[in-house]
């Protein structure tokens, strides 16, 4: 019973619950680094953390997706392209300019 929770009577497991973490995780960052500019370099140090953060997120997404099937396997597909998709927009926004500069 310690691999799985249970929540006002659905059953959730491991896999669904680090993906709802991951995706929150992955996607704050992604927002972080790419829409704000509070101090001087912040973006680019969310950026480096963003891309750590997606590696995490492709991770939890893929294992999701090898252990599922039907409709849960396509989400969780959808689920491991996003942060690539993701990582190569703050790679492109946000630290190739600031290579540049």
């Amino acid at each position: 019973m310690c691999s799985i929770v249970v929540r006002k009577g659905h059953i959730m497991n491991k896999n669904s619950k680090w993906m709802v973490i991951s995706g929150f995780m992955g996607f704050s960052f992604f927002l972080i680094a790419n829409f704000t500019h509070l101090f001087a370099g912040s973006s680019v140090l969310a950026g480096c953390l963003q891309l750590c953060v997606n590696t995490f997120v492709f991770v939890v997404w893929r294992k999701a997706f090898v252990q599922s099937h039907g409709l849960k396997k396509f989400v969780a597909l959808i689920g491991t392209v996003v942060p690539i998709v993701m990582a190569l927009t703050t790679i492109c926004r946000v630290l190739v300019p600031a290579l540049i500069r």
